[in-house]
C-alpha cells in the first residue's frame, strides 16, 4: 500500500504544479482583454463628444483674418444709415424724453423770459399786475365855436381858441358835418378840402401869447341842416370844444 501511495504520489503533484502556470496565464488574457476593451470604448466615447472650444477658436482664428484691400480700388468711405422718420418715431413712442424742445416750446419759452412790446396805446402793467391804459395827452387848447346869424341858404359863425402854448403862427382846422361850404373869412385865410376846413392866420395875428386866445370868423352856405363843426385841431394837435 505504501508503495502505491509513494508511487502515484509524485505523478499527481506534477500534475498539479503543471496546472497553475496555464491558469495565470489564462488570467492574465483575460485581465489584458477586459484592459483593450475598455481602453477601445473610452476611445470611441472620446472620439465621439464634440469639440466646441477648438470649433469656436478657429472660427474666431478664421473671423480675425481681415481682407487685404487692392491697392488699385478706389477708397470708400462706409456711411453709416440715417436713422428712419419710423425709427424716431418708435422712440418717441416709447416714452423715451426728447432732448431738443420744439421751436414752438422755444419760442413760447422766450416770450415768457423776454415779453415784447404790448399794443401801442391800450395799456401797460403795473407792479400790482394790473394793466393801466394808457391816457391820451391832455389837449393843449380848447375851441369856443359860435352861430351868429342864420338864413334860409346861408350863416355867420365865430371861432375862439385858447392856448396854453405861446404861437409864432397858427392853423385852425375843422370838419363840416352837413355839407356847409365856407364862402368869405375875416382875420384868416380859408381853404377848404372836402368837408374839412383850414383858417390860417393872417400877418397880423400870428402871433400868441402863452394862455392868449385868437379869434375869426367866417360866412359859409347850408342846405337841410347845419350841425357845428366837429374835429377841431390847432396846429396839427386836437383842442378841447366847449
Amino acid at each position: 500500500t505504501e508503495v502505491r501511495l509513494g508511487a502515484g504520489g509524485p505523478p499527481a503533484a506534477e500534475g498539479a504544479e503543471a496546472k497553475e502556470p496555464a491558469a495565470r496565464a489564462r488570467v492574465l488574457r483575460n485581465a489584458l482583454l477586459g484592459a483593450a476593451v475598455l481602453l477601445s470604448a473610452l476611445a470611441l466615447g472620446v472620439s465621439m463628444m464634440p469639440f466646441g472650444g477648438s470649433g469656436d477658436a478657429g472660427a474666431a482664428a478664421r473671423d480675425d483674418r481681415q481682407p487685404v484691400a487692392d491697392p488699385a480700388a478706389p477708397h470708400t468711405t462706409a456711411r453709416t444709415p440715417a436713422a428712419s422718420p419710423s425709427a424716431s418715431a418708435e422712440r418717441s413712442a416709447s416714452g423715451s424724453p426728447s432732448t431738443t424742445p420744439s421751436r414752438a416750446a422755444t419760442k413760447a419759452e422766450a416770450g415768457r423770459k423776454n415779453p415784447g412790446p404790448g399794443p401801442q396805446g391800450t395799456s401797460s402793467a403795473t407792479p400790482g399786475g394790473h394793466p393801466s391804459r394808457t391816457r391820451a395827452p391832455a389837449a393843449t387848447c380848447r375851441v369856443a365855436y359860435h352861430l351868429d346869424s342864420q338864413w334860409a341858404v346861408g350863416f355867420q359863425a365865430t371861432v375862439t381858441v385858447t392856448t396854453d402854448k405861446a404861437l409864432t403862427g397858427w392853423q385852425v382846422a375843422w370838419n363840416f358835418r352837413d355839407g356847409q361850404q365856407a364862402g368869405q373869412m375875416w382875420d384868416a385865410t380859408v381853404h377848404q378840402d372836402g368837408s374839412r376846413v383850414t383858417a390860417t392866420a393872417a400877418d397880423y395875428n400870428r402871433a400868441v401869447p402863452a394862455h392868449g386866445s385868437l379869434s375869426f370868423g367866417f360866412i359859409a352856405s347850408w342846405q337841410g341842416e347845419n350841425r357845428p363843426p366837429h374835429g377841431f385841431t390847432l396846429n396839427g394837435a386836437p383842442c378841447a370844444t366847449g
